[in-house]
């Protein structure tokens, strides 16, 4: 072949390479975000370990088959896994579609489970085989063709981005299964007469029917949503972005709908309004507002109790949904109110269809902002006589990954702190969370956060809060300084005529012992002390372990506690679910280890039989620790950002860009000792200080501008990111002089590793605090530096 022909193949096959790997991360976050609206938010992480099985199971067959990648062979062989994607991903969608998503131990729902694994796995298993096959066979530069497939990777996450603002999941599903069309033409360049009409024919179809879709009125979508079959017919409109998808269901005209409903509620009146739902699962209403006369309702639920309290002044609502907290407000007669919501569709609904019905946005007293409430607040400097909360939850898997909740950094220490921080001297904050009488659950941690809150800013609980209950939801309301004799009266009146409890009330003992334990804490590490030993997880959420709604210890994990209803038993269940999936992937780690070993031993050759030993615990090493740093900076930066997507289209595109660029520059890298020795040493102490430091530099920048905030998150990341894209590429260097044939063995236990870490950083984050996964990825990248020299070691003495 002619230098320009060996040219033109090492470029279609950094495209192809590049083509397949955008496609294949595009499509496992959008199918995670799927499974996040057919089953429960705790599942939907079942994607992530599905599509790196497939990938790791693709890397296997690689190494099995070397006879697959000849010269000769390769290129056909990656073009045809490429087709063999395309065409596997429109079936997985179709299943996903039309199966119920049921956990249950019968026979039907472990088929369904079985099927449904498979037919997730087998598009990421194609695509592996194509990019296991580039990465390992193709004679190309490490660093430059694992450069192809991380920028591949980075804007996969700003497809998804953009793709469902334009796009419906099951559309762009079907979008990222067309790219593997032009990959394959991109790998099979060579046989250009056969590919110069196919691959234009297979695209053309597969852009026909996404359009078809898009257009259609009977769209494919899933048909069991939250294993519920649902009618197409009740939906009036289904709307879908990166962390939600909301369905708008046809008028109604039936009586009043309440959250904590008091037993005085008018419930003879008919009223028109929207049903709506977040995911399948997260209720709320649009409803009409043309008078007071329509919403003069909403003073007989509890979540609006503290208006009694302040009726007048600037408020401020965290949570927009349907308007609904709102219309409270302005029932209540504020002068201006501010609606602040991190989801763009509801604001746009308000804005736009539902303008006139809602009668919100049109007012001049209203303003809807889209943004992190906790961020946006930051940076503000308005003031207000109250900040309405009330149950703010959807229970949601954000396109970052499952149990990545979007509410999270709402629920936190420093997050109320914020929150404090923008009332007016008189101001109030009000939160309302779903109770149980007997069992507090999510209420009695609700009250910790509160009561640490008032502590660290050396503020008495006792005289700042004050708590109503009507049925399921429990209403809190913290001032900004003391009650005051007539508002304690106004509060009591008001409860006795709605005929709400009150369980807290300043200058009274709260009847309920672990409320009276908690509010009685003279200081954060009293509370501390005092929750220690309670059978639920009541210790205040912060920046550090921001996960308000898991509840459960890892010592109650038991039937008594699971029988109760509610969070209680969801907790169990999510728990459950994640440590059985670390346990299936531990299975699978041992799996991928031994399986090649024994089906494709090396030789007896002292030196031959210690390489996959070093090399296995080098890559093993390398996938871990960079999967731990990423679900960390995720978590760590995605509240400083002040928007979920940012976690997607900053820090994940960030990361894995300024990893590729790493791959790049790793060509130039020396490979002397004191290099091999200085790459793990600069690593773990740049973890080491992102440990440390990202918390005080988050809260040092965090109320700039957004654009100023981008760019801190980008220079924190950036670098780190660097030194991580140099690893994987110096490591297949060196293995390559020793010997090529455990190098997809290699990728394999690279993603395998990936994916065990990924679930096990979430795990690590909920019960030992964000910073562990930064310890424990510094560990990695320690012993990874050990591995490398040894690696060396035996590449000189060959």
């Amino acid at each position: 072949m002619s230098r320009r022909g060996i040219k033109a193949n090492r470029v279609h096959t950094y495209l192809g390479t590049f083509l397949i790997a955008l496609s294949t991360l595009a499509l496992e976050i959008t199918l995670t975000r799927l499974l996040s609206v057919t089953t429960w938010y705790h599942l939907a992480f079942f994607c992530i370990a599905t599509a790196m099985l497939g990938m790791t199971a693709g890397a296997v067959t690689v190494y099995l088959k070397p006879g697959w990648f000849d010269v000769e062979r390769r290129a056909r062989i990656a073009a045809r896994a490429c087709l063999a994607y395309a065409a596997a991903t429109p079936v997985t969608l179709l299943l996903l579609c039309v199966l119920p998503m049921t956990f249950f131990p019968n026979l039907m729902s472990l088929l369904t489970l079985l099927l449904v694994t498979v037919s997730s796995s087998m598009p990421f298993y194609c695509a592996g085989i194509a990019v296991a096959g580039a990465l390992t066979r193709f004679d190309l530069p490490p660093g430059r063709i694992y450069a192809s497939d991380l920028l591949g990777a980075s804007l996969g996450c700003l497809l998804v981005l953009g793709g469902l603002e334009l796009l419906d999941a099951p559309s762009l599903i079907l979008l990222c299964g067309a790219l593997g069309v032009p990959a394959a033409a991109a790998f099979a360049w060579r046989d250009a007469g056969t590919w110069r009409w196919r691959a234009p024919l297979l695209f053309s179809i597969y852009l026909l029917a996404i359009f078809g879709n898009v257009v259609s009125e009977d769209k494919l979508r899933p048909l069991f949503i939250k294993q519920k079959f649902e009618f197409r017919s009740n939906y009036h409109r289904e709307e879908w972005n990166s962390f939600s998808r909301v369905v708008v269901y046809n008028r109604v005209a039936q009586a009043p709908a309440f959250w904590g409903p008091s037993p005085k509620a008018p419930v003879d009146r008919i009223l028109t309004h929207y049903p709506m739902n977040i995911d399948g699962l997260a209720g709320t209403t649009l409803g009409r507002f043309h008078g007071l006369r329509d919403i003069e309702h909403l003073q007989y639920d509890v979540t609006n109790i503290a208006h009694f309290l302040r009726p007048k002044g600037p408020a401020c609502v965290i949570g927009v949904g349907g308007g609904r907290d709102i219309q409270s407000a302005l029932l209540f007669g504020h002068e201006s109110v501010l609606g602040i919501d991190v989801n763009p569709i509801f604001v746009d609904l308000l804005e736009g269809e539902f303008r006139d019905f809602a009668g919100i946005a049109s007012r001049e007293d209203v303003t809807l902002v889209v943004d992190e409430a906790r961020s946006y607040l930051s940076a503000s400097r308005d003031e207000f006589s109250l900040i309405q909360m009330s149950l703010i939850d959807t229970w949601a898997a954000t396109g970052a990954g499952a149990f990545a909740l979007t509410e999270n950094g709402l629920y936190t220490v420093e997050a109320w702190q914020v929150f404090l921080s923008r009332l007016d001297a008189d101001g109030m904050f009000t939160v309302s969370r779903w109770y149980e009488p007997g069992n507090l659950g999510e209420t009695g941690r609700l009250v910790s956060l509160a009561v640490a809150t008032l502590l660290s800013q050396a503020l008495d609980p006792q005289q700042h809060i004050a708590m109503a209950t009507s049925g399921q939801v429990a209403t809190l309301i913290v001032s900004a300084r003391p009650f005051r004799k007539r508002e304690l009266v106004t509060l009591s009146g008001v409860a006795s005529r709605l005929e709400y409890e009150l369980p807290i009330m300043p200058g009274e003992i709260p009847s309920d012992p672990v409320l009276r334990k908690l509010i009685s804490a003279p200081s954060v590490a009293s509370l501390l002390a005092r929750v220690r030993d309670e059978p639920l997880n009541f210790t205040p959420p912060t920046d550090e372990n921001p996960f308000f709604f898991n509840m459960l210890k890892l010592d109650n994990l038991s039937a008594e506690v699971s029988e109760k209803p509610g969070l209680l038993a969801g907790n169990q269940l999510a728990t459950s679910t994640l440590i059985v999936l670390i346990q299936c992937l531990t299975l699978l780690v041992l799996v991928t280890i031994a399986l090649p070993l024994l089906l494709a031993r090396p030789d007896s050759d002292a030196g031959e039989s210690r390489v996959p030993i070093s090399g296995a615990m080098y890559f093993s090493c390398i996938g871990a620790g960079f999967m731990l740093l990423e679900i960390g900076l995720m978590q760590r930066l995605s509240v400083f950002l002040g928007h979920p997507v940012y976690a997607l289209g900053i820090i994940l595109f960030t990361l894995i860009a300024s990893t590729g660029l790493g791959s790049y520059l790793s060509e130039k890298l020396p490979t002397g000792r004191i290099a091999l020795l200085l790459l793990p040493v600069a690593t773990v102490m740049l973890v080491i200080v992102l440990r440390q430091g990202l918390l005080g530099i988050t809260a040092a920048w965090v109320t700039e501008a957004r654009a100023v905030k981008i760019l801190v998150a980008i220079g924190a990341v950036l670098p780190l990111g660097v030194l991580l894209g140099f690893f994987f590429p110096t490591g297949m260097r060196i293995a390559q002089r020793i010997g090529g044939a455990a190098t997809p063995w290699y990728w394999a236990l690279n993603g395998i590793f990936g994916v065990l870490c990924s679930a096990l950083a979430i795990f690590f984050s909920i019960y030992w605090g964000i910073a562990t996964n930064f310890t424990i990825a510094a560990v990695c990248y320690a012993v990874a530096g050990v591995c490398l020299l040894r690696l060396d070691q035996l590449a000189r003495d060959a």
